[in-house]
């Protein structure tokens, strides 16, 4: 299914994805595929369901074919609730605007559980978008692209007026966007320039397995190419699968670096009838030391039909020179240049230099431009004399370049490779500074809170110690007080021992207490 074009997998996989969030173990659906034309696509998506192909145009040999119906997706003749599932993919749009509500209805009363389109909407973005991808096929093909034409003519469906229309008639809905405008724009141009050259359709076919592997699952966006409107009728979904992501950045650029690889590729790839064939040339610019100048240049033509030139260049008029410049072409792509040789004044010193220029990538004698206007800078470190250039420069076959672009990407993958164990190895030491750094912390804290513990319990034993002190001084001036009061009270039992003894005193010397003693002597008492 990886090998799917594109498109056909941004429908299909999305369809997939729904029915199978749908199903309850192994659970089969009737499910009914309206303008599905010749093609079974679905069947390889969803092999466990019984699935029908209904449209309005087949040819003959599969009219008595079991699996397909003819009919008009606009007034079918089926009873109310016949198939579980109607799957109508990028059919809508091309339904005539007083019939789209009619659509609708035909697609919600057929089915018993679920209704699922996929179909652009309307917006100036997806406008533009489709406006230049159709330019691209006229240009290539010198007429409109049919789908295309058939959006321009019957205008692409209003998303505000679709959802007004399924409110009115209660019906429940969900609506995900999939597909990026941008990335369609990109890849439907590719499609285009790999229909008009066949050779190209290998990589077409990598690029579209990239997309469908690696960009189809983080594709989900409101600002998108293409809706997929899900209509419940008796099966409530709750789908659970990721519908909001961005596309890793990483991603991104593997993918332009591959839309410029199959660009290259085309401007390579064609006719080789000698009539037909691309006129190019390859010029070389000398340094006197006013820079490079179309006066101080040669060129050779190049064609298509020639698959190496030899190229040798007289510099003996020349006094000095501080640098040379070869341009292998006015156009971006893949050069050969064998055997470059710089000769000195004498005819038996070959010059030593310095390489620089605007290549990309350059693996032994192979040099990938991926902009026009290439060009290599021969850079010297004195001023030199030099008898001539020499050098022998291709321009390689489609097979050449697909070996070559494999062993450049092989040993770019290389070199990511060694760069990223040499960052993970960094990455891992810097963690294990990081873990010692964390468990010196945890350590110091430990110690800082059994010093802060410590700290507590002085200041709690201070605290105690103070509140004993305050109890003491508090029983000390209780015991003052009561020492006060029982002094009080011994002055005042002192006063009244006195008191007693004076009392006594006066008893004992009164004449009644005589007679007393008296009294008691004489009754031996």
């Amino acid at each position: 299914m990886k090998n799917t074009l594109f498109d056909q997998y941004q429908r299909y996989n999305n369809i997939r994805k729904i029915i199978n969030e749908m199903r309850c173990g192994d659970e089969s659906f009737r499910i009914l595929e309206v303008g599905a034309n010749e093609h079974r696509n679905l069947e390889n998506f969803l092999p466990l369901d019984k699935i029908t192909y209904l449209d309005i145009q087949l040819p003959e040999e599969l009219q008595h074919d079991p699996s397909y119906i003819l009919g008009d997706a606009t007034n079918m003749d089926f009873p109310d609730d016949e198939y579980d599932v109607i799957v109508a993919l990028d059919v809508f749009e091309h339904i005539p605007v007083e019939k789209r509500n009619q659509f609708i209805d035909e697609l919600y009363r057929v089915s018993s559980q679920v209704c699922i389109i996929t179909a652009p909407f309307h917006s100036q973005q997806s406008i533009d978008a489709e406006s230049r991808v159709n330019s691209v096929y006229k240009s290539l093909f010198k007429k409109n692209f049919i789908w295309l034409e058939e959006h321009m003519d019957n205008g692409l469906p209003n998303k505000d007026s679709l959802k007004e229309y399924l409110e009115l008639k209660n019906i429940r809905y969900m609506m995900i966007g999939h597909g990026r405008i941008n990335i369609w724009e990109k890849l439907m141009g590719i499609h285009f320039f790999a229909a008009k050259n066949p050779e190209l359709a290998v990589y077409r076919q990598e690029i579209d397995r990239f997309y469908n592997s690696y960009i189809f699952d983080h594709d989900y966006t409101e600002d998108s190419y293409r809706k997929i409107v899900i209509l419940e009728k008796a099966r409530n979904l709750n789908l659970s699968f990721e519908t909001s992501s961005e596309i890793p950045a990483e991603t991104l650029k593997t993918l332009e670096m591959m839309e410029r690889t199959f660009y290259n590729l085309c401007s390579m790839t064609g006719e080789n009838e000698e009539e037909n064939a691309f006129v190019d040339k390859v010029q070389i610019f000398i340094d006197c030391g006013d820079g490079f100048t179309e006066s101080n240049s040669e060129y050779f033509q190049f064609n298509d039909v020639e698959l190496m030139k030899f190229v040798k260049v007289d510099l003996r008029d020349f006094d000095v020179i501080k640098g040379i410049r070869i341009d292998p072409s006015d156009y971006c792509g893949f050069y050969k240049i064998d055997n470059l040789r710089l000769i000195g004044a004498n005819n038996d010193t070959e010059i030593k230099y310095q390489m620089s220029g605007s290549f990309d990538f350059k693996t032994s004698n192979v040099y990938l431009f991926e902009k026009d206007d290439p060009n290599i800078i021969l850079n010297f470190e004195s001023e030199v004399g030099i008898a001539h250039i020499e050098f022998y420069i291709s321009k390689l076959s489609t097979t050449e370049i697909v070996n070559q672009y494999v062993s450049m990407s092989v040993s770019k993958e290389n070199e990511i490779m060694s760069i990223n164990n040499e960052y993970k190895q960094q990455i891992e030491m810097k963690e294990a500074h990081i873990n010692n750094l964390t468990n010196d912390k945890y350590i110091l804290e430990e110690e800082n809170e059994n010093h802060l513990k410590t700290k507590e319990i002085f200041i709690s034993n201070l605290s105690d110690n103070g509140r004993v002190i305050e109890n003491l001084n508090a029983e000390i001036e209780h015991l003052r007080a009561g020492s006060i009061v029982k002094e009080t009270e011994k002055q005042e039992l002192i006063q009244q021992l006195v008191e007693k003894e004076q009392e006594l005193s006066s008893i004992y010397n009164s004449k009644a207490w005589k007679l007393v003693v008296k009294t008691r002597r004489i009754l031996g008492k």
